[in-house]
């Protein structure tokens, strides 16, 4: 008998706290884009150390890597269906920055179907702003990719024959709870 109850006490504490646990995500950046002629926003949320966004500095080879998944509501963490991730590297040669490996990905179906612009030509990036700030590292700047259209995101097959023009903005402090250095 007590074990029931204790998993009916674990249930109501687990439902009660839920809303609560939500409550405390933060919006920490956007990224904004116009898709099929509409232009929206997507959302760089964290709840405490939880999010699908992160920076990576790897000092050994003067470079920053970059992921800022874009969910389709501010009240989101962890959703896949409707979300816009850009990937991006940034080596440093001196004072100069060079954007790498920029892959965008519309997940229009979540991972099931989408649009991917993943190969060297696909984006045009340009980094505004890469700077140390109070608390994080503001990242902000532009892309205009041209997406194939993929009806298996996890496998990267694409279809050339169907593009996509996507051209947006995006402007993030990461936390430094989201920042890592390797």
């Amino acid at each position: 008998m007590s074990h029931l109850w204790f998993r009916q006490t674990a249930l109501a504490a687990a439902l009660f706290l839920a809303p609560t646990l939500c409550a405390a995500q933060d919006v920490f950046g956007t990224l904004t884009a116009t898709i099929e002629g509409t232009e929206r926003s997507w959302f760089l949320t964290a709840d405490g150390e939880q999010s699908q966004s992160h920076g990576l500095t790897i000092a050994v080879a003067n470079m920053q890597s970059f992921s800022l998944w874009g969910q389709p509501t501010a009240d989101t963490v962890a959703e896949v269906k409707d979300s816009l991730l850009l990937k991006f590297d940034i080596m440093a040669v001196g004072s100069t920055t060079m954007p790498l490996n920029v892959s965008l990905t519309y997940l229009a179906d979540g991972w099931a179907s989408g649009w991917l612009a993943n190969e060297e030509g696909q984006t045009t990036f340009t980094l505004s702003t890469l700077e140390e700030v109070d608390g994080g590292l503001l990242v902000e700047g532009r892309f205009v990719s041209t997406a194939y259209y993929s009806d298996n995101l996890v496998s990267s097959q694409v279809d050339p024959s169907q593009t996509m023009q996507i051209d947006g903005s995006f402007s993030a402090t990461l936390p430094e709870a989201l920042l890592q250095d390797q």
